[in-house]
């Protein structure tokens, strides 16, 4: 299926074997201007194969029907936040709902003691059989603390659906919740998935939301795992299998889009509406997001030329493209930069939370490849960005979906690396082939190029980090990153290096990052846990910074029992934030050893707080004290009592919530880890 045209370039890149070399230029691509530019495919009669009918689902969740079903006449609404405008005071943001085209454009009407503006905008009059509507939606934002509630109701014409959500007054303390990995994806054993559900830890959440309602909700990447998608759609299935030579240089074709453009759609329906827990998110909590690999397809942007640049590997790119934009930002490609998202190529976005708090999301698929995450002209257009609209912001939170600090797999980098240059011949064998993913290249490759601290990223990452620096220097703003995408919890920290380090309220360098993943997906083993602990997790990288993955677990959630690896934890999570004003003794309890420091005022060192509240016994719920018994049947929590200098006057409060890994007579509960951030003066 090769274009002609290219046959003799096709040539040159062949190895001894006659296959294409995986670092060369794609063959009918070799330069493309951007991540989806794909030739067009060529005039052809023959038909793409339907897929087949979904089967029912076996587990709790009719999410994992397959291939996913088609929607109901009606989906939505899905509220986005999308910034406070401070000269205006209003609160911004908008809800998507679809429509059948059959039915007429749905009302929706908002209640509130506060003005409510919004008018519709038509994104596709006819999309599978859907129109497509954004509701832009403007609320007075009042002085003062509180919260202000907004009732919404949709009238459908065959029935009516209501609810309602909160936004926080110009002044309150915003509160949130972080997460990623929505799902699970095709190596986890419909056993094992059925076992862990999909809604146990959305559960917990939002029992806490109805606890102490949530301002916003920030979803981290992988909102959606489509990797099914390549044993439900027949052309994909035969794609994946076909002779290497002839994989990389297929036709991406107009009829074969149609079905991968229907699967996400049908895919984000299945997750985002026939999910109770996930659609009572939508419906009550403005969301943020920042898309990952796994809503595209694995690894998406870290496989080698031949492949990143095929037309398949960017058709399937552009459609998930269009997809996200979509669903998780209420806008097309034509409308993208007038709803406020920006980027050289991609698609990042700035959100203002009050005052106080600004949300930065980094778009770090659509410019990826081997060598580059971001594009030069993106990070300076970021950094224009934060330059002009951080007045008076004190915590900026970066949004990484993959870790911006992470541990470093120096000998599998290498090892992957070189499976990956084995001539296809030897890739085939037998051993090799069956440790390889779908795209016969090593299963970790992609994942380990993921990584922001692979040796390829490393010193793009480094540039970044200094820049970061210079300006919470210059615009006295704390800076904190999230993160998910690694299917574990755990809290990397820069800092500035001993002996000059100063204070934690005037350290500029001091930022953590919270790794927070995930909310379905199934965690690594207890001995991938182990062995993660045996690489160096302690850099200078670089001047006069020092970058750790902190020991931040000192004891187990299901039992409070001490652990030997305290970095990482393999349950899975959800973090909650919020800003706090001047906190004192009541701000949280905190576990210690009996008789040891918390804190250490000579190194000035903000220590994690360790175990704080858990849930009820039906892991429900924020406001049931720590458990800690232990050996000297002593009470192992206290007040924590920490001087002005320490934390200053305002700080960013992290409470991790952990699932027990293990069933209880009285159910799973769900405990929680604290630590507070200082800003910085």
């Amino acid at each position: 299926m090769a274009h002609d045209k290219s046959k003799s370039a096709e040539n040159e890149i062949l190895d001894k074997h006659g296959d294409l070399e995986v670092n060369a230029p794609n063959p009918i691509n070799v330069d493309p201007q951007f991540m989806g530019d794909y030739p067009l495919p060529k005039a052809t009669t023959s038909k793409i194969p339907q897929m087949a009918p979904p089967t029912k689902a076996t587990t709790d969740s009719a999410a994992v029907n397959r291939p996913p079903k088609p929607p109901g006449p009606a989906l939505g609404p899905y509220f986005h936040f999308l910034t406070t405008d401070l000269t205006k005071m209003l609160w911004m943001g908008s809800a998507l709902i679809f429509h059948h085209i059959s039915y007429p454009r749905p009302k929706m009407e908002f209640t509130s003691d506060v003005k409510v503006d919004y008018n519709w905008e038509v994104l596709y009059e006819n999309i599978f059989d859907f129109s497509a509507y954004r509701i832009n939606i403007s609320i007075e934002l009042r002085p003062g603390e509180g919260d202000d509630k907004v009732t919404w109701e949709v009238d459908w014409g065959e029935q009516t659906t209501n609810g309602s959500f909160l936004i926080a007054r110009c002044d309150q303390n915003w509160r949130g919740g972080f997460f990623s990995c929505n799902g699970f994806d095709s190596s986890v054993p419909e056993r094992v998935a059925s076992d862990l559900t999909y809604s146990n830890v959305w559960n917990h959440l939002l029992s806490v939301h109805e606890e102490t309602p949530l301002h916003l909700l920030i979803w981290g990447g992988d909102q959606n795992y489509i990797d099914f998608i390549f044993e439900d759609i027949p052309f994909l299935r035969a794609w994946v299998n076909m002779d290497w030579n002839e994989k990389w240089i297929t036709d991406f074709r107009d009829d074969l889009r149609e079905q991968v453009e229907q699967y996400h759609f049908y895919t984000y329906a299945e997750n985002w509406e026939r999910r109770h827990e996930v659609k009572r998110a939508l419906s009550s909590i403005p969301s943020v997001m920042m898309w990952d690999d796994h809503d595209i397809f694995d690894g998406a942007g870290s496989y080698p030329p031949l492949l990143h640049d095929s037309p398949m590997m960017m058709g399937l790119f552009l459609a998930a493209q269009k997809m996200r934009l979509l669903f998780q930002h209420h806008t097309t490609f034509d409308r993208a930069r007038d709803h406020q998202l920006f980027g050289y190529q991609g698609y990042n976005f700035f959100a203002r939370c009050g005052r106080h708090i600004a949300i930065l999301g980094a778009d770090g698929r659509t410019e990826r490849d081997v060598k580059t995450v971001h594009h030069p002209k993106t990070w300076d257009m970021i950094f224009d960005r934060l330059e002009n609209d951080l007045d008076g912001v004190e915590h900026l939170v970066v949004v990484f979906p993959v870790p911006f600090s992470f541990i470093r797999f120096h000998v599998a980098e290498s090892v992957t690396e070189r499976v990956k240059n084995f001539p296809n011949k030897w890739r085939n064998t037998r051993l090799i082939k069956k440790s390889n993913s779908i795209f016969n290249l090593p299963e970790f490759y992609d994942d380990l190029l993921d990584e922001w601290i692979h040796h390829e990223h490393i010193e793009e990452r480094n540039q970044v980090l200094a820049r970061f620096q210079q300006l919470a220097e210059k615009k006295k703003v704390r800076i904190t990153y999230f993160s998910g995408d690694v299917h574990c919890c755990g809290v990397g920290r820069f800092q500035s290096m001993e002996p000059d380090r100063p204070a934690p309220v005037n350290d500029a360098k001091l930022m953590y990052q919270i790794i927070s993943s995930a909310i379905v997906n199934m965690p690594p083993s207890r001995m991938a846990i182990r062995a993660y602990h045996l690489f160096n997790t302690h850099w200078n990288p670089v001047d006069r910074t020092e970058e750790e993955i902190i020991s931040f677990f000192e004891r187990r959630p299901e039992n409070a029992r001490k652990v030997i690896h305290r970095k990482l934890r393999p349950n899975r999570n959800w973090c909650y934030f919020e800003r706090i004003s001047n906190p004192n003794s009541s701000a949280v309890t905190v576990v210690r050893k009996h008789g040891l420091r918390i804190h250490s005022s000579r190194k000035h060192h903000v220590l994690p707080i360790n175990l704080g509240a858990t849930s009820n016994k039906e892991g429900e719920g924020s406001q049931k004290p720590p458990i800690h018994v232990h050996s000297h049947h002593g009470r192992c929590h206290e007040r924590i009592n920490e001087d002005e200098q320490q934390l200053g006057d305002d700080v960013l409060h992290i409470q991790l919530w952990l699932e027990s890994a293990r069933k209880r007579r009285q159910g799973r509960r769900f405990n929680s880890y604290n630590l507070l951030i200082p800003n910085l003066k």
